[in-house]
């Protein structure tokens, strides 16, 4: 059962979903390039601006998409989120019961509108709209990432300077005959310690697997038969693994993603909807 209900918003009220709609309108950004900047589904995106909360699995995803979207939009994901806690944490209906004087005895409940509760709500909408009336004018142009400062040259070696003996030259005579004795060991040596060993060829270990998810589902990741983690998938999702020897995965959904082997892509191993267990490792993918 899904941990958020579906509340009804009045129009007319300051709601999350309202703000981001109308500083998306503002900046002139569609739903599409939204999507693109932010990774996030535009199902997900109009559920948030028309704050159908119960489109979300759970309240961290609402949040964790909520604070990525304000962020984006210039807005401050801190006050969405306590604009939200404020607008939708379920609270306690106060009644007031009194006994009918007249001698029907039965119990009357009269709900008092809180009219403080609006006021936060409207404070934090006109800082909101004026913070995002001084932002950046072109959020739509992804932040460019701050590249590494680049490193620093290695310091130039010294020349090396000749070495000077005092030991006195060896006459052409003299070299002929090392080079004749030299030449005499090496052919009284064995024919095996001639030749050249060739270096043994490099053995390549490792798994790395990365993943990119098409469809939504759940999966759970084994590596080296020993760590175990869960995940819920999200369609856009990129996730990457390494391991020593294999990589298990167990998919609800195995037709819902695609699968790169130590660079390699894999062809599709299920269909939409049906789940699988598969192992992965240096031989490749085995079912």
């Amino acid at each position: 059962m899904s941990e958020i209900e579906t509340h009804t918003i009045d129009p007319s009220a300051a709601s999350p979903g309202a703000i981001l709609k109308r500083c998306r309108e503002y900046h002139e950004i569609s739903l599409e390039d939204a999507e693109k900047a932010t990774k996030i589904g535009a199902n997900y995106l109009n559920a948030l601006e028309e704050d159908r909360t119960g489109q979300f699995a759970s309240l961290a995803y609402l949040k964790g998409f909520l604070r990525i979207y304000a962020t984006y939009l210039g807005l401050n994901p801190d006050d969405m989120i306590r604009l939200y806690d404020k607008l939708y944490t379920s609270g306690s209906t106060r009644a007031d019961h009194k006994t009918n004087t007249t001698g029907s005895g039965e119990a009357r409940l009269r709900k008092k509108f809180p009219l403080q509760k609006l006021v936060m709500p409207a404070v934090l909408l006109v800082l909101i709209l004026i913070t995002a009336a001084i932002v950046n004018r072109s959020p739509s142009t992804p932040l460019r990432q701050s590249q590494p400062p680049p490193a620093a040259a290695p310091p130039a070696a010294p020349a090396i300077q000749p070495i000077r003996s005092s030991a006195k030259l060896p006459t052409p005579t003299e070299k002929t005959e090392e080079a004749v004795t030299d030449q005499q060991r090496l052919d009284s040596l064995p024919a095996t310690q001639n030749k050249i060993q060739p270096p043994p060829p490099e053995s390549t270990n490792g798994v790395i697997v990365r993943m990119k998810v098409t469809q939504g589902g759940t999966l759970t990741v084994t590596i080296d038969g020993s760590t175990s983690q869960d995940y819920d998938l999200v369609a856009g999702d990129s996730i990457e693994w390494k391991a020593d020897r294999s990589i298990t995965l167990e998919l609800s959904n195995s037709g819902g993603v695609d699968l790169e082997l130590n660079g390699k892509q894999l062809k599709s191993f299920g269909q939409p909807g049906k789940p699988a267990v598969v192992v992965l490792d240096a031989d490749g993918l085995r079912q």
